[in-house]
């Protein structure tokens, strides 16, 4: 009998690849221009809102929404990020498969980054990192690979499935955590954690996931 031997996991892989090569670069570079990449390739709240209109070589408001997932404040930031996704990334990739899960990374991240900019609209620090992407990620992770079900239950006189119940338990988990970061790391005069990007995109995975967790519970009930 051969041994098991999981997939590749490309998706993740390339993911991985792009974000450590353009921290990478940045490092070779020097801090003129790693500042200069995130002032015009990072996510500025106040630019899709019309708060601040043109920047010298940035590109498109709206591109950054894609852009800013790929890079990072910093090495300590990029590498939080790095090990997290490569430890949920690979595992989600194998279930779902890799179009699937880039399709699910970048949602994350593009609502995650749509998230903060309602929430701080007038802000003009940059977002960067693939923050959002991950929590999307993750909540799918959560979902796919929990140990245990959930009854059906009744909030405010709606009845809601056991995968909804669930789904929201991780959510409340996430987000109260989430906050607890920002009350710890947020401090006064710094660009702090975007917060709200992280809770944008865990949402995102959350709906992304149900309907497999659905399918999955369908199969097991046949």
């Amino acid at each position: 009998m051969k041994p098991f031997r999981p997939p590749t996991a490309h998706a993740t892989r390339a993911i991985l690849i792009v974000c450590v090569g353009l921290q990478l670069l940045a490092l070779l570079m020097g801090s003129a221009f790693d500042h200069k990449l995130l002032l015009t390739a990072g996510l500025v709240p106040a630019r899709l809102t019309g708060e601040v209109i043109g920047l010298e070589g940035a590109l498109p408001a709206p591109l950054t929404l894609f852009t800013h997932i790929f890079l990072h404040g910093g090495l300590v930031h990029l590498a939080m990020n790095m090990v997290f996704l490569a430890w949920v990334g690979r595992q989600v990739e194998w279930l779902i498969g890799p179009v699937r899960l880039l399709l699910l990374f970048l949602l994350g991240g593009v609502a995650g980054g749509l998230t903060q900019v309602a929430m701080t609209p007038a802000s003009v620090v940059p977002v960067v990192g693939a923050s959002g992407a991950i929590s999307a990620v993750f909540a799918t992770y959560a979902l796919l690979f929990a140990q245990s079900g959930e009854r059906p239950g009744r909030f405010l006189g709606i009845r809601l499935s056991g995968e909804t119940i669930r789904a929201l338990r991780y959510a409340a988990l996430w987000i109260g955590l989430q906050l607890l970061t920002a009350v710890a790391f947020n401090l006064p005069g710094t660009g702090g954690i975007a917060i709200w990007s992280h809770i944008g995109g865990f949402v995102v995975g959350l709906l992304f996931g149900l309907p497999y967790v659905r399918r999955r519970e369908g199969d097991a009930g046949d």
